[in-house]
This record gives structure tokens, C-alpha cells and sequence, in this order.
């Protein structure tokens, strides 16, 4: 292409244009433009219609929020009566089973402790809820008289062997021999010291009730075991465990002591002491032990002398076990004992007890006798305060199991 001339060329650009639907745009005219203006105004209506609609609506309901609330006037006159009505009415208006509860609680009985100057505290157990009645000594006796012991009667001990002169010094020293129809009463008491404690026996349970809330005041029974026993002066929370040296022997003058009116101050008399912050001591631990000794004191035949007198065994152990007990008592509060005392006093307290039963049941009669009389006999207190002997200091407590009775002399 050299030498010659470039020409422009020509270049050619095609397009494509799709094809445009053009629709009808034919004017209007005559019956079409009428129908369309009728259709126009009827959605003009309707638009109008429903606005109508909902002004009216709306001004309900500002009205409805304006307008003052009306109440039920049977209201207001319902509580204007009631108000009106005297109170004595309204109270006649109050329900059956309202009323009946209200009645019930008034009824309850105010509960005071009695017989004791200071309160125990703690009771050991769950909060008593049981009131029971009291038993009676004459319905525990006549119980035990109705129960079969005769499985006891082979292991009983009514007497103490003695050597052969022995048997000669206690025949023409000693006491003279129980009358013979005396014989089965004495057998009697002893099997109820190897008898034990039988918790399925409501008699048994009920004694033990009993003798505590004498000694407490409370209207309440408690519970079988707990820390409360301590109270009264049992060693644990089981006072059976204390009572098997002694079966419920144990009990008996006890009971006795806690339930008659005549002997029933001087109990609780006792039982202060043994609640004084210095003088303190177990007072049913005390009190088995004293049945112990009045029960070897029958044994070694120191009471037939009375017990042929007064034709009776039980009731003479039991007014003996009263005696020492005041016996004990005097000593205790006169010279002021405590309870490192208390091993020597129970010991010197058996000693005199066989030695001068007589002067035991002496000192009681006094006691009884002053009560009866409020001016006291200075010869009687001078009496009674000289058969309070001394005694040694610094010994330990024994327990009801530690205190056994008199070893028994060998036979030939």
C-alpha cells in the first residue's frame, strides 16, 4: 500500500431496537367519559362514608372517657347499713365454725408452774402435747396386787444369813420375828423389787408421768425420753436405767410420797433444795437410794417390830422411806452439805436407820405434828435438831448402782 492513498472507510453500526406496544390512546368520548366520572364520584362516597364512620366513633369515645362513672347505688346502701348496725349485731352475724374456734381458745386453760421456785430449763425433747391424768398410789397397788409375779417369788431375799453366833445375837438382841401373816405382804413387796419396768404398760408409763409432773407443776405429759428426766434428778435421758437395781420398788414410795396431800409439801420442799444452786443434788437418784436402804432395813428385820404393831409391811416401808427422807433432809439443809457430800451422808443415813428405825418415824411424827401447829415447841426443834449428827465432808456421789446392800454374813 505504499504510494497510495489511504481512504477513509465507511463503517456501518447497526442497532436493534425491540419493538414498544403502544396501547390504545384513543380519546375518550361521549358514554365512556360518563361512566368513568360515575365511578370516581361513587369511590368518593365511600371514602367520605367511611370517614364518617370513624369521626363518630372517635367522639364515642371521648365521651365515653368524659362522662362521670356510675356505680351500683346498692353499694354505698349495703355499707351504710352495716355501719348502722349496732356491733352487738354484728357480731351475731359471725360464721358457726368462726365462732366455735373462738370459743375453743377462750376455753384453753392458763398453765402456772407449780412447787417450784426456780424453773428447769430445757426440756429435752419435743414440746409436750398430750394431757393426761394423774395416777393414783391405791390404782397402781391394786394393779401390781391383780398381776401374776410369782415368776419373781424363787429369786427373792427376805432375810440376811447369818453365822450361828450370829443367829444367837440376833435371837436374843435383835428385833423379834415378823408375824407370820405378814409373811406374804413382805414377799410381796420384794417381788416388786425384781419386777421391771414394762414400757408397753400404761400403768408403768403413767407412773412415771405422774411423778414428774408432781414434782415440775406441769399440766403437760412429756416425753417418753429427753433430757428433761435430769430435771427431777434421774442420770440420763432413760430414767429405766436407773430404776433396775430396784424394780419398780423404785417408784412405789415414791409415788406414794409425790400423790399423798399429807406428805406431798414436804416433797416438794425437798425437791427445791435439790434445785438450790449450791446445795443441789439428783433427787430421784436420792430417793432410790433411800428405798434401797429402807428395803435392807426389812430384810435384816429392822421394821417387824412396827410392821407386827400396825399388822401392815407396805405402808410402813413406805412411811420409813418418808422418814429418811426428812432425815436426810435436815442434815443436807442444816449443815449445808453439797454433793461431794452425798456418798458419806447415804452411808451414814443406812447406818442409822437400822440402828434407830424408831427414832426415824419419831422425827417424822414432830414434823407432821408442827404443821398441824403453827407455834413450834422449842423442846421438839431442840430434839429434832440434835438427831441431825455431823458428818464428814469430801466424798464422792454414789450412784443408785454403786450402792449395794449389806454383804451376807456366810452360814454354817
Amino acid at each position: 500500500m505504499s504510494g497510495a492513498e489511504c481512504s477513509p472507510k465507511n463503517l456501518t453500526l447497526s442497532l436493534t431496537i425491540p419493538a414498544i406496544t403502544v396501547q390504545d390512546a384513543t380519546p375518550l368520548e361521549g358514554d365512556n367519559i360518563r361512566d368513568l366520572t360515575v365511578r370516581k364520584e361513587e369511590e368518593d362516597d365511600g371514602c367520605e362514608t367511611d370517614s364518617e364512620d370513624n369521626s363518630i366513633e372517635q367522639d364515642e369515645e371521648i365521651r365515653t372517657k368524659n362522662e362521670p362513672a356510675k356505680f351500683d347505688s346498692s353499694v354505698f346502701e349495703s355499707d351504710a347499713a352495716a355501719k348502722a348496725t349496732p356491733m352487738s349485731d354484728r357480731n351475731n352475724a359471725i360464721p358457726a365454725e368462726y365462732q366455735a374456734a373462738e370459743d375453743e381458745w377462750e376455753a384453753v386453760e392458763t398453765i402456772t408452774p407449780g412447787a417450784r421456785d426456780t424453773e428447769p430449763t430445757g426440756t429435752g425433747g419435743d414440746v409436750p402435747v398430750i394431757v393426761g391424768s394423774l395416777i393414783l398410789y391405791e390404782e397402781v397397788l391394786s394393779h401390781f396386787q391383780s398381776t401374776n409375779l410369782t415368776e419373781y417369788i424363787k429369786d427373792i431375799k427376805t432375810s440376811v444369813q447369818r453365822t450361828a453366833l450370829g443367829k444367837l445375837k440376833h435371837y436374843l438382841f435383835g428385833p423379834p420375828k415378823l408375824a407370820s401373816e405378814l409373811h406374804e405382804e413382805r414377799n410381796f413387796v420384794f417381788t416388786l423389787g425384781l419386777c421391771p419396768f414394762d414400757n408397753s404398760c400404761s400403768i408403768h408409763c403413767k407412773i412415771l408421768q405422774t411423778v414428774y409432773r408432781q414434782l415440775t407443776g406441769n399440766k403437760f405429759d412429756c416425753p417418753r425420753y429427753g433430757s428433761h428426766w435430769e430435771q427431777i434428778g434421774f442420770q440420763g435421758n432413760d430414767p429405766v436405767t436407773d430404776l433396775r437395781g430396784m424394780g419398780m420398788l423404785a417408784l412405789l414410795p415414791a409415788l406414794n410420797f409425790l400423790t399423798d396431800n399429807k406428805t406431798l409439801p414436804l416433797a416438794r420442799e425437798i425437791y427445791r433444795l435439790s434445785l438450790h444452786e449450791t446445795q443441789n443434788f439428783p433427787f430421784f437418784v436420792m430417793s432410790i437410794n433411800i428405798t434401797r436402804i429402807a428395803l435392807q432395813a426389812m430384810r435384816e428385820g429392822c421394821l417387824n417390830r412396827e410392821c407386827n404393831k400396825r399388822k401392815q409391811v407396805l405402808p410402813i416401808l413406805n412411811i420409813f422411806y418418808v422418814g429418811l427422807f426428812y432425815y436426810l433432809f435436815q442434815i443436807w439443809k442444816q449443815q449445808h452439805k453439797t454433793i461431794r457430800d452425798s456418798g458419806f451422808v447415804i452411808k451414814d443415813l443406812e447406818q442409822f436407820a437400822k440402828k434407830h428405825p424408831k427414832q426415824i418415824l419419831h422425827n417424822l411424827n414432830l414434823y407432821f405434828a408442827e404443821k398441824k401447829s403453827p407455834k413450834q415447841s422449842p423442846s421438839n426443834s431442840t430434839h429434832r435438831k440434835q438427831a441431825a449428827t455431823s458428818h464428814n465432808t469430801n466424798l464422792t456421789f454414789a450412784s443408785v448402782c454403786e450402792m449395794k446392800p449389806k454383804a451376807e454374813e456366810p452360814s454354817l
